[in-house]
């Protein structure tokens, strides 16, 4: 496996980025108010996967999708060769959430069946490297 130099400050850059989802996967506070926010939109069920997803980032486990699979892979064991699925998962992540939520750039407005909420708009902090990834991801083919 060969990596260039690109490819390895990519790979350093995704982990940073993973290890600060990380964080606020587990937060206290960020908790509380993905609770509110999941429960009010899909009721108890919302609730057990902000507590599985708390529980998993405490345990250090981030998520990758391949194959047409969603899996999870702690951290410290990912590699250069998991770019691709991590960015995957980051990629259909976003895709659902387009598909549920509105932005004018100040709130967004998820709606999830028959129930609606406006919040203040946090932005989209993978946006970055999922551009940068769009112009590297050929690249990460050779490395297959």
């Amino acid at each position: 496996m060969e990596v260039s130099g690109e490819q390895w400050r990519f790979f350093e850059e995704l982990l940073a980025y993973l290890r600060e989802e990380l964080e606020a996967r587990k937060d206290p506070e960020g908790v509380e108010q993905r609770i509110r926010m999941f429960a009010s939109l899909a009721g108890e069920a919302g609730r057990d996967q902000v507590l599985r997803d708390k529980r998993l980032a405490e345990e250090g486990f981030v998520y990758l999708f391949e194959k047409g699979e969603r899996r999870l892979s702690h951290i410290d064991e990912l590699t250069p060769l998991d770019v691709p699925a991590v960015l995957a998962e980051m990629e259909k992540t976003a895709a659902v959430s387009g598909e549920y939520m509105e932005s004018d750039g100040v709130v967004y407005t998820i709606e999830y069946g028959e129930r609606k909420i406006t919040t203040p708009d946090p932005g989209d902090p993978s946006a970055p490297l999922r551009a940068r990834w769009r112009e590297l991801k050929d690249g990460w083919r050779s490395m297959e």
